[in-house]
């Protein structure tokens, strides 16, 4: 009772204490989770659940609306990072293969996941956005592994590609199929101009505004004076300003004429941080990427904490039956995993892919949280669509994150194990390395291994 006393004289202290125990919680359960042979990632996770469960029992689960700009900060951090992977010379040495590959990973998991929900009887511009929804790979788990046990190889980098294309022509296709099914559901018409301009608007915005802000900061970078001890903490500031900024930009709306239209969370900052890589020079990145690692930990803790305090609030609220979102949620977890293996399978076959890369490549792609979750919630905010499937949609990708959370990390990094391109010694929470090195694609790596935070 005091709490909650307290919490209604101020506001501000409840949604602190809840960063505060986020970050604290999230640090010993990913701990916890590490010793038991899982991915910290999950501990993350399970501290939002706690909290959430806590919150609710408080009747305080309004702290939620208040964080959730903190999750879209740390989403464009993990996504501009996926962006400065992307780096053109790496991108053009298999890109017809990402191409052909993600095309067919498209087309089957489109087609089963909407195929799936039009049994259930759900309106078939609504299975259409499930289904489109159901294509997008999240990119915070291959992230967050790659950047604690410092993963290389083929592999990882092919990793990197998929999810980067695949997000993009995700964004892409849910901009139309969203634009057709508002227009479906709206007792107005639409001027078909607007119903051509708005997605096209959104897209290329993105493209444009995240590929100038990331030049912007290319040309700051190279300005920075390299000489001076502090170059790291001029890079950190820097790099910082640009993703607060995108960020911004994508929760405003832009009005021309009588098109509104808002930036892509998702595109936005891929685009900065392609545009960024790929106009400096290598050590330049590695010292900007150096610089953003010691920042960023916290947020990636909240972002994750935050799904899982939005799974709890979400199902609290939910209007249907929960026990037939939940048959809903089981078919699409089980037929997005059909259609993406199908797809993995049938592209790199057209692509004559080496087997071992197609082996791993499959169940690396599985994760998926940051983009799904995201385009879930802009078809929740669409009041011109039908409530019920509305729900449905978004507690059954909450539902299917919570479930790729908990067994998408521990089989991407089996899988990056399985290919040699993460040391088995590395997953202790308290590894530290032996005299000898170890020896990946026949070359000797000597990088000190990174805790994890």
């Amino acid at each position: 009772m005091s709490t909650l006393l307290l919490a209604a004289i101020n506001p501000v202290f409840l949604n602190l204490i809840v960063i505060v125990v986020a970050i604290a919680l999230g640090s010993i359960l990913g701990w916890l989770c590490e010793l038991v042979k899982l991915p910290l990632i999950t501990g993350y996770f399970l501290s939002g659940i706690l909290i959430g469960l806590y919150l609710t029992w408080c009747d305080e689960c309004i702290v939620f609306d208040h964080l959730k700009a903190l999750g879209n900060i740390a989403l464009s951090f993990i996504v501009f990072e996926l962006g400065t992977r992307l780096h053109m010379r790496k991108v053009k040495r298999n890109i017809s293969e990402v191409i052909v590959i993600v095309v067919f990973q498209a087309i089957w998991t489109i087609g089963l996941v909407t195929a799936a929900m039009l049994l259930f009887r759900a309106p078939w511009e609504m299975a259409l956005l499930i289904g489109v929804i159901a294509m997008a790979t999240s990119p915070e788990t291959i992230m967050v592994l790659s950047r604690n046990y410092r993963s290389k190889g083929h592999l990882t980098d092919s990793i990197m590609s998929h999810i980067g294309l695949d997000d993009i022509l995700v964004v892409i296709i849910f901009s139309i199929s969203l634009t057709i099914a508002t227009s479906v559901n709206r007792q107005t018409s639409i001027p078909t101009g607007a119903m051509i301009l708005e997605p096209l608007l959104e897209i290329f915005g993105s493209i444009i505004i995240g590929g100038a802000i990331g030049a912007v900061l290319a040309l700051f970078i190279h300005i920075s004076k390299r000489d001076d001890a502090r170059h790291r903490q001029f890079y950190l500031v820097e790099t910082v300003c640009a993703v607060l900024l995108i960020t911004a930009l994508t929760f405003r709306e832009f009005h021309i004429g009588h098109i509104e239209f808002s930036l892509s969370p998702i595109l936005a900052p891929l685009f900065m941080g392609i545009v960024f890589t790929n106009l400096v020079p290598k050590d330049m990145r590695k010292e900007n990427d150096a610089a953003i690692d010691s920042f960023t930990p916290p947020f990636i803790m909240l972002f994750f904490s935050l799904i899982g305090i939005q799974l709890v609030v979400s199902v609290i609220g939910l209007e249907v039956s929960f026990w037939y979102v939940l048959i809903i949620a089981l078919a699409y977890i089980i037929i997005r995993v059909v259609g993406k293996q199908v797809g993995v399978v049938v592209g790199a076959k057209v692509k004559k892919t080496p087997p071992e890369i197609v082996k791993y490549l499959v169940w690396s792609l599985l994760p998926q949280a940051t983009v799904s979750i995201g385009l879930a919630q802009i078809v929740m905010n669409e009041t011109s669509l039908p409530i019920k499937w509305r729900q449905i949609i978004f507690i059954v990708v909450l539902i299917a994150a919570t479930v790729y959370q908990v067994v998408g990390p521990k089989i991407a990094e089996k899988t990056l194990i399985a290919s040699h391109e993460i040391a088995p010694g590395k997953l202790n929470f308290f590894f530290e390395p032996k005299e000898d090195p170890l020896v990946i694609h026949g070359e000797n790596h000597h990088d000190n291994p990174q805790t994890p935070h």
